[in-house]
């Protein structure tokens, strides 16, 4: 099983080598070991997807079994930091305790950071569909019913805050899985057709 250690301090040294300027990078970065020698790590840091020299004293083996809800420290889904848990904002309760969100604080902050609501989403929510409207989504054009067989929202554009268009709450959360991104989903629809077993 591979060795991931939590660099504590954020200081080594980029591109594989101790040939280059010691820098930092972000602090508590959890990274998998490549190679040891003289008192080195050689270290890739998933967080950043460099590999790294850092000092084996501002290195410490960590089991990434025993992290998450159930512990004391969790590793940040987007920054891949090792970080206390309450780092991470409370999600919800289930029967096994408190579950936290799976990006800590500082990541969510710039996640949900969203211009404010432009003029033309005040104008735009005036076309909101209504409650037991027929509702066909723009993305999956599956025709429903507004506000009983689906939650019809507003899609934003996070940068200028104006909104795109209304449509299902599924799809809203697929895009945002996909980060509202053009290169993600066509990745994602390379790989689908990759994998595409039907002649």
């Amino acid at each position: 099983m591979s060795e991931w250690v939590v660099c504590s301090h954020g200081w080594g040294y980029p591109k594989g080598s101790t040939d280059t300027e010691m820098r930092s990078f972000p602090q508590w970065s959890i990274g998998r070991v490549r190679d040891r020698s003289d008192g080195f790590i050689k270290v890739w840091l998933i967080g950043i997807d460099e590999v790294w020299v850092i000092p084996a004293s501002e290195c410490e083996v960590v089991e990434l079994a025993e992290t998450g809800d159930k512990f004391d420290y969790k590793v940040c889904n987007i920054c891949h930091r090792y970080l206390s848990v309450t780092s991470f904002a409370r999600n919800q309760n289930n029967v096994h305790g408190i579950v936290r969100r799976p990006s800590c604080v500082r990541c969510r902050t710039d996640i949900d950071k969203r211009a404010p609501k432009s003029a033309q989403a005040k104008r735009k929510e005036k076309e909101r569909p209504r409650k037991g409207d027929p509702f066909r989504c723009p993305i999956c054009r599956k025709m429903r019913i507004a506000g009983i067989t689906v939650k019809v929202v507003a899609d934003h554009d996070h940068n200028t805050g104006n909104i795109r268009d209304f449509v299902c709450d599924s799809c809203n959360t697929g895009l945002g899985r996909f980060k509202n991104g053009v290169d993600y989903l066509r990745n994602a629809i390379a790989y689908v057709r990759e994998h595409d077993t039907l002649d």
